[in-house]
Formats: structure tokens, C-alpha cells, sequence
């Protein structure tokens, strides 16, 4: 005889209570588009990470994602991946052993000053990245790539705004920006849908790309020097990519010293290279 549907969960969800390897089970009642159950299975091994697998259990169809403990802990330092966060703030827990899921999501969805500042540094290290990466299509006449990368920095403006708002990023993106800052919507609402040719749009991008590149430096690229006050002394471009921290945090280095540069939060110094009397150029902070 065929278990009830809610019978089949009840023993799945059992099975997995005894589980040492599990530290707690959430469901998403919502999930789009598929049959069957979709669980996220919190493991106490890190190699288990990003596994995912269609089960059929007693006639019942489950999906399982499995994240580890260690990914949750690395994204209460360094943020959480936007759609695993957005899956895990409409999930119902249904197992919670030691209180432990609980607590960790007070954690993950709490943005600290410290965790708030390294957010606001990779983003906007990655909208400079693509708006000079589109500005160099643009003088190649590659109009097609420019738009893709103008899109691209329309995406880190966007997030960098809600990092500044104190809010996590949304799977609905330009629904949360358009409530936060609805100049900025406007800008990917014209790049996206308004009836000018593709040059034209990009063209009005430009200026208020490069304002907003321009006045917003000093207080998001505060993270990467406090960490250059950490030391005495010149730093090496390779010394600051590799270091752990901007390495965690996904900020893009040499994008970012060549702003600061121009704008003299840091100087060029030459530092001594190789025994053959090469120099290398290494940068040290101004102020």
C-alpha cells in the first residue's frame, strides 16, 4: 500500500533527523516550476558543498541541495551568493538541531559595519571594472560588447546601492533598487527599453557612470585602504591582489589602484625588483 504523500515527507523528514552528517533541513514551499518537494540540507562536511540531487523517495519526487555549515559561516564574513541568500530567507525550517539554523540566519541576513564596508569595496571595484572594460568597446566600435558590459556595471551600481541602503541584494534586483534609488533604475530602464538606437542609449550611460565612479570613491574603496594601513610601507599590485581578504572578498585590485591613483589616495613609489636591477612600481597610501 502507497504511502500518503504527507506519510512519505514524514518519514523523509525522519530519516534525515537521524542523519549525524545533518545539521538541519529547510524547505522551500514555493519552488517554481517543479514537482515533488525542494530541500535545503545544512551538512557538517564542506566537501559536500553545492551538491544537488532528484530523489525519489517512496513514490514522492524531492530535490535536495546541500550546503555545508562552512559556507554559511564564510558568508557571515564575507556575504552569501544572492540567490542561495534569497532561497534561505523564504525557506521554513523544519529541522534545527542545536538551534544552530536559527541563529546562523539572524547572522547571515545582519550586515555589520565591517562586513557592510568589504560589500561596498567589491562592488564598486567591479563597477569600475565594467564601465572601463564598456568604454574600451566603445572606442573599438564593438557597440554590442559595450552594451553587455555597460549592463554588467549597471548591476554592481545596483548592488553597491542596496550594500549602502544596509539591505542584502533580492532576487528581484531592479525592484529593490527602483524603491531605494529610482534615478538609477531609470538608467537601466532607458538602457534596456527605450526606443533610441543601442548608441544613443549608451551614450546618455556614460556621464552618469563616470559621476557616480567619481563620487562615490572615497567611501567605497574605504575597506581596501584601511587594509593598506595595516602595514608600514609600500605595497606590491601582486601582494594586494593575493592578500586573503581582498582574494574572499572578490574585489578587483588593479582596477581599483589605478582610480585611486588619479584621484591621490595612494602614489606610485618604486620599489626594488629582481637581482638583475629590475624596479617595480608599488603604491603607498596618501593621508
Amino acid at each position: 500500500m502507497n504511502m500518503r504523500p504527507e506519510e512519505s515527507q514524514q518519514t523523509y523528514h525522519e530519516l534525515l533527523q537521524k542523519r549525524l552528517d545533518v545539521q538541519a533541513v529547510l524547505m522551500l514551499p514555493d519552488f517554481p516550476s517543479r514537482e515533488g518537494t525542494y530541500y535545503l540540507i545544512v551538512a557538517k562536511q564542506p566537501e559536500i558543498d553545492g551538491t544537488i540531487r532528484r530523489v525519489l523517495f517512496q513514490d514522492q519526487s524531492i530535490m535536495e541541495q546541500w550546503i555545508s555549515m562552512w559556507q554559511l559561516e564564510k558568508g557571515t564574513i564575507y556575504g552569501l551568493d544572492e540567490k542561495l541568500a534569497h532561497m534561505l530567507a523564504r525557506a521554513e525550517i523544519l529541522i534545527d538541531k542545536a538551534d544552530y539554523m536559527r541563529q546562523i540566519k539572524q547572522r547571515l541576513f545582519r550586515i555589520t559595519d565591517s562586513l557592510q564596508k568589504k560589500l561596498i569595496c567589491r562592488e564598486y571595484s567591479h563597477l569600475v571594472l565594467f564601465f572601463h572594460e564598456a568604454k574600451e568597446w566603445l572606442q573599438q566600435g564593438l557597440t554590442l560588447d559595450a552594451y553587455h558590459a555597460f549592463v554588467q556595471a549597471l548591476h554592481a551600481w545596483a548592488r553597491l546601492i542596496v550594500y549602502e541602503m544596509g539591505e542584502h541584494p533580492q532576487a528581484a534586483l531592479w525592484v529593490q533598487v527602483k524603491r531605494l534609488d529610482s534615478s538609477v533604475y531609470r538608467l537601466y530602464e532607458e538602457l534596456s527599453m527605450n526606443a533610441e538606437t543601442l548608441e544613443k542609449r549608451i551614450e546618455l550611460l556614460v556621464l552618469a557612470i563616470e559621476f557616480a565612479v567619481t563620487s562615490r570613491m572615497k567611501e567605497s574603496v574605504r575597506y581596501l585602504m584601511e587594509l593598506m594601513e595595516t602595514k608600514v610601507g609600500p605595497w606590491r599590485l601582486q601582494e594586494l591582489m593575493n592578500h586573503p581578504a581582498v582574494q574572499a572578498a572578490d574585489i578587483q585590485i588593479p582596477s581599483l589602484i589605478d582610480k585611486m591613483v588619479q584621484r591621490s589616495f595612494i602614489q606610485e613609489v618604486v620599489c626594488p625588483g629582481s637581482e638583475d636591477g629590475e624596479q617595480e612600481t608599488c603604491f603607498i597610501l596618501l593621508g
